[in-house]
């Protein structure tokens, strides 16, 4: 190959990344103006409805499903939202406590499961789910990297944020399934007739002996964001309340005790209400063995708001 053909296959491919960078910011601030006006759906729509009242709200909850189908945050504090999401875990929920303002009082309370919290699998890679805003707000970006859940391309090609979401975004863009005007975050669980029978089997039949744990060491993703949680809430004039959710029988609570046993070493105020229900425990309150039906979710919900109205 001569200098010549070497020269121009350079300049085309110069050329061709010019022109995908082009591209790419192109699709990115048209997917962002998009993405901006959906205020509904777990896909983004949920986390900017979040970011677009966090002002100015009082209380809000975090944590994961048993947060979010479990608290309704307006039972509790009427300007309140529920930022709950299925399947995250403290990476997530730290990084939007730390978006909050600095000058305003607010109560948060932060779901956590013992088991989770103990787990030395856990990596953060629940923070993905803020990916969509990766290249749009330094603290989301700076938590993501910090816990290496990036994808190296995405500093180049922006779009990248938006892979795992489109379909989504758009769905609930031309077609927004609830009036997110009355929408609190809370989403309960209904359950029918046929699912409280197939509950009531699965019961019977699973004697299992869960495999406990008998090691407790914090995971330290955990430790850490519980520290730096306790040093913003301390400097932003917010009033944090860690709490776990009701089960239906909780098989191990070891993991329990020592989970209290650490939060009082770090003089932080833990709610465990993992036996919540265990004198009276009502099929008509479960989905399944971990997650709340709407019933008792709300006669949680109002255990929550007493306590939470004597420490007041």
């Amino acid at each position: 190959m001569d200098f010549n053909s070497l020269k121009y296959i350079t300049k085309t491919l110069i050329l061709i990344f010019i022109i995908s960078i082009l591209s790419d910011r192109i699709f990115f601030s048209v997917f962002n103006k998009i993405s901006d006006k959906v205020l509904t759906g777990q896909t983004i729509g949920k986390l900017n409805h979040y970011i677009q009242n966090k002002e100015t709200l009082d209380l809000i909850v975090f944590g994961s499903s048993r947060a979010n189908h479990h608290v309704n945050p307006i039972n509790i504090l009427k300007n309140s939202f529920n930022m709950g999401m299925d399947g995250r875990k403290i990476a997530y929920s730290a990084t939007l406590i730390k978006l909050l303002p600095r000058n305003k009082e607010q109560i948060i309370l932060l779901h956590i499961d013992p088991e989770a919290a103990f787990s030395q699998d856990y990596l953060g890679n629940d923070i993905k789910g803020l990916s969509s805003k990766y290249n749009r707000n330094d603290i989301i970006k700076h938590e993501i990297d910090k816990l290496k859940q990036n994808n190296l391309l995405q500093n180049l090609y922006w779009s990248i944020s938006y892979n795992q979401s489109v379909l989504g975004i758009l769905k609930n863009y031309f077609m927004p399934n609830y009036d997110f005007t009355n929408y609190f975050g809370y989403d309960p669980i209904y359950v029918s007739e046929n699912q409280k029978k197939i509950f009531s089997k699965i019961l019977q039949r699973d004697k299992k002996i869960s495999n406990c744990q008998d090691r407790f060491i914090l995971n330290k993703i955990y430790n850490d964001y519980i520290d730096e949680l306790i040093d913003f809430c301390n400097k932003s004039n917010k009033f944090l309340i860690f709490f776990t959710s009701p089960k239906f029988d909780d098989k191990c609570k070891n993991d329990n005790h020592e989970l209290r046993k650490i939060f009082k070493k770090k003089n932080l105020n833990y709610y465990d209400y993992t036996n919540l229900f265990k004198e009276n425990n009502n099929l008509d309150y479960w989905k399944d063995e971990t997650h709340l039906s709407n019933k008792g979710a709300q006669l949680f919900t109002k255990k929550f708001a007493k306590m939470l109205k004597l420490n007041q």
